[in-house]
């Protein structure tokens, strides 16, 4: 039972059947929260998330998901985003009057949207749920910016694809559960941590990944609520296929204030289910 944020036709479901194959059961959610909620309460085995793309960066609000739920990540999914524009069969470009999609294809779109002044841009929560907007909407002014499958699904027009400024855009998904699952086959880690303010702290982090031959592959921080100035850090690194992973975790512990090791997974180069 798997769970994502959008509607049929989202590149999320698209995560989701990538990761767990076609037959696997999976149903979609207004928000991130509500994903999580029911991951939380048992309503869904796993919930698969967007937690960063590779034209514009870090999925915050997942982020802070991830720090508040203390769930595990399982597994990661790259997919690859070809933006489309979408309206009504029938539609030209001089009857659009609006154009909805997620806040992110709105941004990873933006210098094709410059062309279009003209054109009012307004985020909604999801890009397949955008592509529905249009399929519903009595006449033929709305477009949506989403994929060439919900163009399908939902029965319109491609008028342009690839409108992201980007060609080769990735979005990284990763597979969250209320437990961790470390698969013989893991060779990535992701972690949390909190630092002592003293000097160096960050540096001390990064000299024991290096001694330990990790190879760091993402580095965030977020503010944590309620404690002004101070943040949650999260790390993704490569293990180089080495297990016994326990003296890197003990020197580590002594670096922080506090650690958490969010998941072991088999890390999935993009280029594998990307292209």
């Amino acid at each position: 039972r798997v769970v994502y944020q959008g509607v049929a036709g989202a590149y999320s479901e698209m995560a989701s059947l990538r990761f767990f194959g076609e037959d696997c059961r999976c149903q979609g959610l207004p928000t991130f929260e509500e994903v999580f909620q029911t991951v939380a309460q048992g309503g869904a085995d796993y919930g698969v998330v967007p937690i960063e793309n590779s034209s514009t960066g870090a999925i915050a609000a997942v982020y802070d998901l991830l720090g508040r739920y203390g769930f595990s990540i399982v597994g990661e999914q790259y997919v690859r985003v070809r933006h489309c524009l979408l309206a009504k069969p029938g539609t030209e470009l001089s009857d659009i009057r609006e154009v909805v999609s997620h806040e992110q294809g709105l941004s990873q779109s933006m210098e094709f949207l410059a062309g279009h002044p003209e054109w009012i841009c307004r985020p909604v929560y999801n890009t397949a749920a955008a592509a529905k907007m249009a399929a519903e909407c009595p006449d033929s002014h709305l477009a949506a910016i989403a994929s060439r499958r919900a163009a399908q699904i939902y029965g319109l027009e491609v008028l342009a694809e690839g409108v992201n400024f980007k060609a080769r855009n990735f979005t990284r998904f990763v597979i969250v559960a209320r437990e961790p699952e470390n698969a013989p086959d893991s060779d990535k880690v992701s972690v949390d941590f909190t630092l002592p303010h003293v000097v160096g702290s960050l540096c001390g982090v990064l000299e024991v990944l290096g001694r330990y031959g990790m190879n760091l592959m993402k580095i965030e921080s977020r503010p944590i609520a309620d404690r002004n100035w101070e943040y949650l850090f999260f790390a993704d690194f490569l293990t180089g296929g080495n297990r016994e992973l326990d003296g890197l975790f003990e020197e580590l512990r002594r670096h922080t204030q506090t650690l958490r090791v969010l998941g072991r997974y088999r890390h999935r180069p993009f280029l594998e289910e990307g292209e």
